[in-house]
């Protein structure tokens, strides 16, 4: 409860500081408004041409594309502010330093404290797309497949906040190592249906990077229904995952001397 309240507290004083300025908000919408329009056109072009992609049919698509704008506006709004960051602000420039000395967890501290209100716009426009693809399906969903779903998009969160902690924590042990683009471009690849990789990639963005579990389970799980097997395994990868962001991060404070040695 006690990092509930503190978690609320720092969304209210971030939407304070957005609110602020206004002609933010006009800009953040007329990006996220362009970035998913670009993604949406692209889909709407190849369905003119083709009933199917890899299994794929456009609902399908459209459900997968809303799926992967939910968990990408989540992302933006409230772990990229405190991440994205933290090789710069947190280990060179020694804000670290002021969270260990703060009566509450340092990991949630230095990865959920910030927030970015605005970016829930992402949030927002994906629940749009994802009702649009949901309204054109040949079925709707089951209530078992809208169960899975949210169940598997819980899992996906946890995932997404753990990868960022564990790329964070390379900054421990390599302050100016900077994987940022290459973790973005990753990111970019959970917008396309896992099936239409190659065999090696599959397993690479299943096993190795999960970018298959922010939209393509999800969005079969809700749409095919969902499968035992399936459910179990994405709610192994999200408690593994915060256990390892949780271990890296305590090695991580045990390496640490501050920001001045």
């Amino acid at each position: 409860m006690k990092l509930l309240r503190l978690f609320g507290a720092g969304f209210s004083m971030s939407l304070r500081r957005s609110v602020a300025f206004r002609i933010n908000l006009v800009f953040d919408v007329l990006l996220a408004f362009t970035g998913l329009g670009t993604a949406i056109a692209a889909v709407l072009i190849l369905f003119t041409r083709a009933d199917t992609l890899a299994g794929w049919s456009k609902a399908e698509f459209l459900v997968l594309i809303g799926t992967y704008q939910l968990i990408t506006g989540l992302r933006a709004a409230f772990i990229d502010p405190n991440l994205s960051w933290f090789p710069d602000t947190g280990i060179r420039n020694g804000k670290l330093d002021g969270y260990l000395l703060q009566p509450a967890s340092s990991l949630f501290l230095a990865s959920l404290s910030l927030s970015s209100p605005l970016a829930l716009i992402q949030f927002v426009l994906g629940i749009g797309v994802l009702g649009w693809g949901i309204g054109i399906a040949d079925e709707p969903p089951s209530l078992t497949g809208v169960l899975g779903w949210l169940l598997l998009l819980v899992a996906a969160v946890v995932v997404t906040w753990a990868l960022s902690v564990l790329l964070a924590c390379l900054a421990f042990w390599a302050p100016k190592l900077q994987l940022d683009v290459f973790y973005h471009s990753a990111w970019q690849l959970g917008r396309y249906p896992i099936d239409v990789f190659a065999r090696p990639i599959r397993v690479l963005l299943t096993y190795v990077f999960p970018m298959a579990l922010i939209a393509s389970v999800p969005t079969t799980a809700l749409l095919r229904g969902p499968r035992a097997g399936v459910l179990v395994a994405g709610v192994a990868a999200a408690g593994g995952a915060a256990v390892l962001a949780r271990l890296a991060w305590q090695a991580g404070l045990r390496r640490y001397t501050g920001a001045t040695s």
